[in-house]
């Protein structure tokens, strides 16, 4: 059975590993790919400033600075409770929207190319006498399944963020108006 020292430890790890993938990925500067590591893993309960601080082992000034850029990208987000001054930092579904779509016009425009380029093979087949000389298209079809498939699926898990995100706007609209 693992203790919570192990479970931290692991929990260190993975917000490393995590954090260098976001980093690559997202171009985000190191403290600032581990506090979205971090607040990926403690998404349900949100995280405070000084519980950041103290995990990430960073100071407060670094902590404060890469939080502050997250949260003019609209990564990050918080929450407060009743009762209780603190600031409960969370990754806000808008920032996965934003991902989301710059995929999806990746994707899309991906799509549009390769189309165009099998659309040009065709056409130059048409024309082409010499049967050596012929672009050989088999291999085209299973690619360009991929390409839709992948829209497809990023489209899905767009929608039902957006209506989500729709849910949790209406909710805060809600609570700031009483």
């Amino acid at each position: 059975m693992k203790n919570l020292q192990e479970l931290e430890e692991r929990k260190k790890l993975l917000v490393e590993r995590y954090g260098l993938f976001m980093e690559k990925q997202e171009k985000l500067a190191p403290i600032a790919a581990r506090i979205f590591a971090t607040l990926l893993i403690n998404k349900e309960n949100g995280t405070t400033f000084d519980e950041l601080v103290a995990f990430l082992g960073a100071s407060k000034s670094t902590v404060s600075t890469n939080l502050k850029t997250l949260q003019k990208s609209e990564i990050v987000d918080f929450f407060t409770k009743p009762g209780d001054r603190k600031k409960y930092f969370t990754l806000n579904p808008i920032g996965f929207l934003a991902r989301i779509e710059d995929d999806l016009k990746m994707y899309k425009a991906e799509h549009q190319l390769a189309s165009e380029i099998i659309n040009f093979k065709i056409e130059s087949n048409e024309i082409i006498k010499n049967p050596e000389e012929k672009f050989q298209l088999s291999h085209e079809t299973p690619y360009l399944d991929y390409l839709v498939s992948t829209i497809s699926t990023i489209e899905k898990l767009r929608d039902g963020i957006q209506s989500k995100c729709s849910v949790f706007q209406h909710y805060n609209r809600e609570s700031s108006n009483k």
